[in-house]
C-alpha cells in the first residue's frame, strides 16, 4: 500500500469472483448491509439450517452450534474468539506474551485486570491517569477516567494507563478502526482490509486534568458516544471522505503522507500489531477449532471479521486499544455504507465457497452404506494448500495478506509449538526431570555414612545354647549397653527357652483355632518351643429366669370388681 488508494478507487475495483448458487443464513444478524452485499453476489438467502453453506451471526457461537455444523458449512466466528473480543481475556493473553517477549509486545498500554491484580494497581496509584473499562461492554459504555482506584479494586474492571500524548488532527483526538479477516487459524491466515474508518472526538483535546476528566467527548473516540454531541458533523458525501468526525482510513493516511510522515513504515507496524495479537491466542483457538471440526481436509469451517482499534501517539507509534469480535455494520452515513458493503462483499468472495463439498456429502448420505471420506496424504494437503493460496491471491480485491508474508521467519518465534513438537517437548522435559531426580538421589546416597552389616539371624537349626560364648556385640553388630542381671527372684516367669526334639504332633496347639499352622516342616526338626500359654478364664454361664406374664383382661376385671 505504498501507493495509497482513495475510497472511490477501492469502491470501483472490479470484483473478481465466480458466480455460484450459494445459500447463506442471515436469521441471526440485524444488519441490512450484509443482505445487500449478498444480493450483489447473486447468492440466495435461506432460513434453512441444512441447505445453507454459510451462517452469519452477530454474537458468539456456542459449542453446541459448532457441533451441529455439517461438513460443508461455515460460520463467521471461531470457537474461543472471546479471548480477543473480551477486554479481560485480551489483557491476560497480551500480558503473558509481554513477559516472554518484552521488547516485541510493547504495542499496548500497561493493563491490569481487577480484582486479580489489585495489589499491583494499588502500587501504581498516584503515578498518572487511568482509564477504567468494563470487562465485556462495547461502544464506550461504562468507560471513565480517574486518578483514584481504591473504590474499584474489588470490582471486575480492566484498568489501563491513559495515553496522554495522542497524535492530533485539527486539534482532535482520533483512533483508527482497521478491519481484519482471520480466514484460518491452523494454518494461520490473516488479511487486512485496505479501507477502514477514522473516528474523531468532538471536543478539542486538552491534557487530562482534574477538571476535564469527566469530558468523554474529549478523551474518548467512540462513535456511539460522540454522535450524541451537538458538535458532531456527519459525512454525507463519499467524495469528501476527509470531512466530519468520521472519516475514511485512506484519507487520514493520505493526510499523514502529505505531512511528510513515512506511511509505509506505519502500515508495517500496524500489520505487526495485528499479527502478534492474533498469535497470542493462536494456540488455544487452534486447539478448540481442531477438537470440534469435522474430519474434512481442506475445508475451513470458520472465519471471523475483527475490528482492531489503533491509536497513534505524537511520535506516530501505533497502540492497540482493544479488539472487537463483532464490529458494528450499521450504516448511518453514506461513508459507512460504501466501506462496509465492499468489505462484506470482498470477505465473502475471498472465502471461495463451492458446491462440490455439499454434493459429495449428500451423495454419501444417500448411499445405502455410509462411508467416511478418506483422509488426504501429506502431499495432497500441500498441493491443495498451494492451490488455495493461488486462489486467495486472485480474489484479494480490497484485502492485503499480512500473514504469511515476507516476515514469516520473524513471526515464527511467537508461534505456539505444533502438536508433535509440543509432545516431544513434554517428553524431553519429563526425561530431564527424571535425570535430575537420579542425580539428586545419587548425591544423597553418597553423602550418607556406610551401612552396617545386618546382624546374623538365628537359623531354624540353631538354638540359643549354640550361641553361648558370643558377646552381645558380636550377635547384634552394635555397641549396646548390657543391662544389669536380675536375681532369681526378680526373673520373669517363662524366661528360659529350651530346644527340644519333638515330633510335630507333640508341639503345642495354637492358641486360637483359626490360626494358620505351618505343616511343611519335617517331624524331627529342631524348633524353638515356648511354654504353653496360661489358661483362659471360664466363660460365664447365663441362667434363664422366668418372668411372670400379665393379662390386661384380668387387670380390667379386677378394677371393675373394686
Amino acid at each position: 500500500m505504498s501507493d495509497l488508494m482513495s475510497l472511490q478507487q477501492l469502491a470501483q475495483l472490479p470484483k473478481n469472483f465466480m458466480k455460484r448458487k450459494i445459500m447463506i443464513n442471515l436469521e441471526q444478524t440485524k444488519y441490512k448491509v450484509i443482505e445487500e452485499a449478498v444480493q450483489l453476489l447473486e447468492w440466495k438467502i435461506t432460513p434453512s439450517e441444512i441447505e445453507c453453506h454459510i451462517f452469519w451471526k452477530d454474537t458468539y457461537v456456542t459449542d453446541e452450534e459448532y457441533r451441529r455444523l455439517l461438513p460443508y458449512q461455515r460460520i463467521n466466528h471461531f470457537p474461543g474468539s472471546y479471548m480477543l473480543g473480551k477486554k479481560n481475556e485480551l489483557c491476560r493473553n497480551l500480558n503473558r506474551m509481554r513477559k516472554m517477549f518484552p521488547d516485541d509486545y510493547d504495542f499496548f498500554p500497561r493493563t491490569w485486570q481487577l480484582p486479580y491484580q489489585s495489589e499491583e494497581v494499588r502500587q501504581k496509584q498516584g503515578t498518572g491517569i487511568f482509564i477504567v473499562k468494563p470487562e465485556a461492554n462495547c461502544q464506550g459504555r461504562g468507560i471513565f477516567l480517574t486518578k483514584k482506584l481504591d473504590p474499584f479494586l474489588d470490582k471486575h474492571y480492566v484498568v489501563q494507563e491513559y495515553l496522554c500524548n495522542p497524535y492530533l488532527i485539527d486539534g482532535l483526538k482520533f483512533d483508527l478502526r482497521i478491519y481484519v479477516l482471520l480466514k484460518s487459524i491452523y494454518p494461520l491466515k490473516v488479511f487486512m482490509y485496505q479501507e477502514g474508518l477514522a473516528r474523531f472526538s468532538t471536543k478539542k483535546y486538552v491534557k487530562p486534568q482534574k477538571k476535564n476528566l469527566g469530558s468523554v467527548t474529549m478523551h474518548l473516540t467512540n462513535y456511539a458516544i460522540n454522535k450524541r454531541s451537538k458538535d458532531f458533523v456527519f459525512n454525507n458525501d463519499t467524495n469528501k471522505d476527509d470531512v466530519g468526525h468520521k472519516r475514511s482510513l485512506t484519507s487520514v493516511l493520505k493526510y499523514l503522507q502529505d505531512q511528510g510522515h513515512d506511511v509505509k513504515q506505519l502500515l508495517n507496524q500496524i500489520k505487526q500489531v495485528i499479527v502478534k495479537t492474533i498469535q497470542s491466542v493462536q494456540g488455544e483457538l487452534s486447539h478448540l477449532y481442531r477438537s470440534q471440526q469435522h474430519n474434512n481436509d481442506g475445508i475451513e469451517q470458520c472465519f471471523e471479521l475483527f475490528g482492531f482499534d489503533i491509536l497513534l501517539d505524537s511520535s506516530l507509534k501505533p497502540w492497540l486499544l482493544e479488539v472487537n469480535h463483532t464490529p458494528s455494520f450499521s450504516t448511518d452515513t453514506p461513508l459507512d455504507k460504501i466501506i462496509k458493503k465492499n468489505l462484506i462483499m470482498d470477505t465473502l468472495i475471498l472465502l471461495d465457497v463451492k458446491n462440490k463439498p455439499k454434493n459429495i456429502y449428500l451423495e454419501q448420505k444417500r448411499a445405502p452404506v455410509y462411508q467416511r471420506p478418506i483422509k488426504m496424504s501429506q502431499e495432497e494437503k500441500e498441493k491443495q494448500s498451494s492451490k488455495m493460496s493461488l486462489i486467495e491471491d486472485k480474489h484479494l480485491n480490497g484485502y492485503i495478506k499480512i500473514y504469511p508474508d515476507e516476515n514469516k521467519d520473524y513471526y515464527e518465534q511467537f508461534m505456539p509449538p505444533k502438536p508433535k513438537e509440543r509432545d516431544s517437548m513434554i517428553i524431553n522435559q519429563q526425561l530431564e526431570q527424571a535425570k535430575n531426580l537420579e542425580k539428586t538421589l545419587k548425591i544423597q546416597v553418597e553423602g550418607k555414612p556406610p551401612k552396617l552389616k545386618p546382624a546374623k539371624r538365628l537359623s531354624t537349626n540353631q538354638s540359643f545354647t549354640d550361641l553361648e560364648g558370643q558377646s552381645l556385640q558380636q550377635l547384634t553388630g552394635r555397641n549396646t549397653v548390657i543391662p544389669q542381671t536380675r536375681t532369681t527372684s526378680q526373673q520373669r516367669p517363662f524366661s528360659s527357652i529350651t530346644a527340644i526334639n519333638r515330633p510335630i504332633s507333640a508341639i503345642r496347639k495354637n492358641v486360637f483355632p483359626n490360626q494358620h499352622q505351618n505343616l511343611n516342616t519335617s517331624q524331627n526338626q529342631k524348633r524353638l518351643v515356648y511354654p504353653p500359654p496360661a489358661e483362659l478364664p471360664p466363660k460365664p454361664v447365663y441362667k434363664m429366669i422366668p418372668i411372670k406374664t400379665f393379662s390386661f383382661q384380668k387387670i380390667e376385671n379386677n378394677q371393675k370388681n373394686e
